[in-house]
C-alpha cells in the first residue's frame, strides 16, 4: 500500500516543484536611457531595451527619429 502511494506522490510532488520553479524564475530585463532629437520639442528621452548598443549594422530608431546614447546627441545606437 505504501509502495502505491509513494509511486504516485513523488512524481507528482516533483512535477509541482518543476512547474514552481518555472514560475519562479525571471529574465532580467535590462532597459537604459536614449535621447533623439525633435524637430519641435527638441532633444527628448525615451527608455528602450538593450537591444541597442554604440556598435552594430541597423540604426535604432523611435517614432522614425535616431537614437543616441546621450543627450548631446554624440554617439548613435545600433543593433545586431
Amino acid at each position: 500500500m505504501k509502495s502505491k502511494v509513494f509511486k504516485f506522490i513523488l512524481p507528482a510532488f516533483a512535477l509541482l516543484l518543476a512547474v514552481g520553479f518555472a514560475f519562479a524564475a525571471e529574465d532580467n530585463y535590462v532597459s537604459q536611457t536614449a535621447y533623439y532629437n525633435h524637430p519641435i520639442l527638441g532633444v527628448q528621452s525615451v527608455i528602450i531595451g538593450d537591444e541597442c548598443q554604440p556598435s552594430g549594422a541597423i540604426s535604432c530608431e523611435f517614432n522614425g527619429h535616431q537614437l543616441y546614447q546621450e543627450a548631446s546627441l554624440t554617439t548613435p545606437l545600433r543593433k545586431n
